[in-house]
């Protein structure tokens, strides 16, 4: 397993890099984009701009580059704040598995069957991890790919080969 933990699962240059060279070096069969309940990174990016400018300048520009992925418009309509924090996660989570299919060498590795490229959401208070359907902009039908993904994380979790 190899595990890279940022604040919101935001790609930057840093994670970015580390991901493509757990791909490309360490022939990672799994890319998961893990966001889960509570996560006061996408909490905060939800915060009006003029309250994250007043955060230092690192964590100012990573709240806003998790502000512009999430769907404020949409996300409005939620009233339930536990529903509303759901939503945004999962938003957020598609943001990053949508960057992570611009990246040529991944895309690859998922359209020849080598890599799954998956997100989900982990609910910390009852130990459910909720799988999103996939998304695929390459070309790779999104049932081959759940197909694929359905056969390999099986393995994957039951250790059987």
């Amino acid at each position: 397993m190899f595990v890279v933990r940022v604040a919101g699962n935001s790609l930057d240059t840093s994670t970015t890099a580390s991901l493509q060279y757990a791909v490309k070096h360490l022939s990672v069969k799994v890319l998961m984009v893990m966001g889960h309940e509570g996560c006061g990174a996408i909490k905060a990016a939800g915060l009006p701009i003029a309250q994250i400018e007043q955060e230092p300048q690192e964590l100012a520009n990573a709240l806003k580059m998790l502000k512009r992925g999430l769907d404020e418009q949409r996300l409005k309509n939620v009233h339930d704040a536990r529903a509303y924090d759901r939503e945004a996660v999962i938003t957020n989570v598609r943001r990053q598995v949508e960057g992570l299919c611009r990246d040529a060498a991944i895309m690859k590795k998922v359209q020849n069957e080598e890599l799954i490229l998956v997100g989900c959401f982990y609910e910390i208070s009852s130990g459910i991890v909720d799988f999103l359907p996939i998304y695929s902009p390459t070309g790779i039908s999104s049932e081959l790919h759940q197909k694929v993904f359905d056969e390999k994380f099986t393995v994957l979790v039951s250790g059987e080969k």
